[in-house]
Order: C-alpha cells, then structure tokens, then sequence
C-alpha cells in the first residue's frame, strides 16, 4: 500500500471517528434537552396538583383497545382529596367501588360480592391516580413528566407495571379528561363534568366498610412478608 494511500485511509478513519463522536454529542446534548424539558413539565404538573386540595367530578369513561375499538362505557364518580384519600366509583350496570383511605386501598366489586384490600402504598405503581393527591411523594421518581400543550403524561420508568402512563389534561387549571394506558395499550378515558375543585369534602367520605356477605381478600400482610 502507497503512502498516498495509507495517508487516504487514515484520513476517512479519522472522519469516521469525529463523524461518530460528534453524533454520541449531539445524542447526549439532546437527551440532555429531554431530560430538562421532562424535568420542567414534572415541576408544572406538580405546582397544579398542589392547588387541587380536592376535586370531584361525574365521568363518562370509554375503554378502547390497542385499535381503537370501543371495548366498554360506563359512568361514575371521582373525588379526590390530598394529601391521600381518594374515591372512584362506577355505576351500574358494571358496579364497583375504589377506595383509598390513606393506608389501604378497597376495591370492592359487587357482581363477585369480594372486597380486596392491598397496602395503599404498594399500590400506586398499578393506581397512579393516587398520584395526583401528593406531590410529595417519593414515588413520583418512578415516573416520567411529559407535557403536550395542555396535558401531562406521567409514564412508568417500570414496564412491568400494569398500567404504562397516565394522562392529564387540564382547561384553565381545571382537570377535564384523564386517560389510564396499561400493559397491553388498552386506554380508559374519563371525560369529567360537573366538576368541582378546592371545596370542602370530609374524611368520612373515603370510610370504607365491608357490605355484610361479601368476602374479603387481604394482601395487605402479604406485602409486608
């Protein structure tokens, strides 16, 4: 091989080596950017939801799978109050009851007349709408903070997890619509109405008491073992 040559060579190998080094920069500066941008839609969403001492609302929920079709509607309620009560309910014909009182999360079905009961703290990876009632909590490092105009998506850093992403999104800082993504791209779409933020609610509201006949399965000391 010429000199020429060898000199030609060593020239393209060295472009190759700044043309690869200079697009890992431009990665990271850009992950950088991202990771800022992410940083920024947590610290907004969070000053939102800290104003949102309550919030109770009517809904008009719509489950659709990966496609797009229509898999279930229903109707309901959901009230909320920080720093960590919460109340989900879903009217007939497909009845069930979500409580979280502060230390336990009850979902009740009646169709099956069970009540489960898991540590409200365990829960928040599978219910992230827990989320919304403390912004202080830690765990909200295991999510991720995107905002797209007037919504916030908060997603899982955990793939296992059940449900993937949670979405917001507000009008005038009022939430209007939230939408819960799972595992296998089901979305489960609340539109709100009647909505109602920063009145007075009582604790009593999220007291939570086993209907008479209904069977209770505890998880609560089976996360603790």
């Amino acid at each position: 091989m010429s000199l020429a040559t060898l000199l030609l060579v060593s020239t393209f190998s060295s472009i190759g080596l700044n043309v690869a080094f200079a697009e890992e920069v431009n990665s990271n500066i850009d992950q950088a950017k991202i990771s800022l941008q992410q940083d920024k839609a947590a610290v907004e969403l969070k000053a939102i939801l800290s104003k949102l001492k309550t919030f109770s609302a009517s809904f008009e929920q719509v489950v659709t799978d990966a496609q797009k079709e229509v898999l279930q509607e229903a109707s309901g309620e959901l009230i909320l109050k920080q720093p960590h009560f919460m109340l989900w309910r879903v009217d007939e014909p497909d009845e069930n009851l979500l409580v979280a009182d502060g230390q336990t999360l009850w979902f009740m079905d009646p169709f099956v007349e069970q009540v489960v009961a898991s540590n409200q703290s365990d829960s928040v990876a599978n219910n992230p709408i827990i989320l919304l009632t403390d912004t202080s909590n830690e765990t909200w490092k295991q999510f991720v903070v995107n905002k797209n105009n007037s919504s916030y998506s908060v997603t899982t850093k955990n793939p296992q997890t059940q449900v993937t992403k949670l979405v917001l999104t507000f009008k005038d800082s009022k939430l209007m619509s939230l939408t819960l993504v799972d595992r296998q791209k089901q979305n489960s779409t609340l539109n709100f109405s009647n909505v109602k933020q920063n009145q007075p609610i009582a604790d009593s509201v999220f007291e939570f008491s086993i209907p008479e006949g209904y069977d209770l399965d505890d998880q609560r000391e089976m996360t603790q073992n």
